[in-house]
């Protein structure tokens, strides 16, 4: 098929699952092309820009962050000197006036190993000061880029305490796939971050009561709210995402002994056992 071909249709299912492991040379490069040494692949038969980011990636002048929030932002290529807007750079830039996906992986610890993180859009970048792999600082791009769909979805009311639980499970869960969904015939409408609306539920389903140790929450906000921060049970790289059964909402202690504790990786999955005995009543 040719590339005119290929661009012009819409792809219905992606090409990767999400938080599978795939070897980077062997069933991406090979299968659709684009440089297996970049960080920024763009494929020249295909309408995909393949983004890796790891660890390895600090060596070289990279700072890259995927936040909890599904936002990544993503340091452009060119290892030496001032960083330009071409190539890999403007791949990213323009790719929805080019027609192309980005497509993002994580890389793992044995070699060629990536874990498939989503499909991204492009949102914003900004010009930051960087140190170069030879440690000169240098001009350098960061990406903000978005899950692909927008972090934004028109619930259709403004105000989401308006919303049931119920209802606001709706919202979450089909905001994931980027549908969104109308609960309200009102013409006062508020588009709300998937994020906002996902926390919400979490917040709301807790009711005040930490999920991690069954206290209550440690004080109340200036609104009058009890605090409580909301974690995501399962990181984007690991098949993770924005959606109600993979956040929950802990108290502070609780939530820094997730991500900090010697027992960190014990205590979340007692988190996730607890969270799947929640959606399955």
């Amino acid at each position: 098929m040719k590339f005119n071909e290929i661009r012009s249709q819409r792809m219905d299912k992606l090409p990767f699952k999400l938080g599978q492991t795939y070897h980077r040379v062997e069933e991406i490069h090979d299968e659709y092309g684009g440089n297996r040494y970049s960080g920024i692949a763009p494929c020249a038969d295909y309408p995909y820009i393949f983004i890796f980011f790891g660890e390895a990636g600090e060596w070289h002048g990279y700072d890259d962050e995927l936040c909890d929030d599904g936002r990544l932002f993503y340091t452009g290529e060119g290892r030496d000197g001032d960083m330009t807007m071409d190539a890999g750079n403007a791949a990213i830039r323009d790719h929805a006036t080019n027609g192309d996906e980005i497509h993002v992986f994580e890389s793992e610890e044995g070699p060629w190993e990536v874990t498939y993180v989503g499909q991204f859009e492009y949102h914003d970048h900004n010009w930051l000061r960087l140190p170069d792999r030879n440690d000169q600082m240098r001009d350098a791009i960061r990406f903000e880029l978005v899950p692909a769909g927008g972090l934004e979805i028109d619930t259709g009311v403004s105000d989401l305490d308006e919303i049931s639980l119920d209802e606001l499970y709706e919202q979450a869960e089909s905001s994931v796939s980027g549908e969104g969904r109308t609960t309200s015939e009102s013409s006062s409408r508020t588009t709300y971050q998937r994020s906002k609306v996902v926390k919400e539920y979490a917040l709301r389903a807790a009711d005040g009561v930490c999920r991690g140790c069954g206290e209550e929450a440690p004080f109340l906000t200036e609104e009058g709210e009890p605090f409580l921060e909301v974690h995501h049970l399962h990181r984007r790289s690991d098949g993770g995402a924005d959606h109600p059964e993979n956040v929950i909402a802990i108290c502070p202690n609780c939530h820094r002994r997730v991500h900090h504790g010697r027992d960190g990786d014990e205590f979340n999955q007692e988190l996730i056992s607890r969270a799947e005995e929640l959606h399955s009543r």
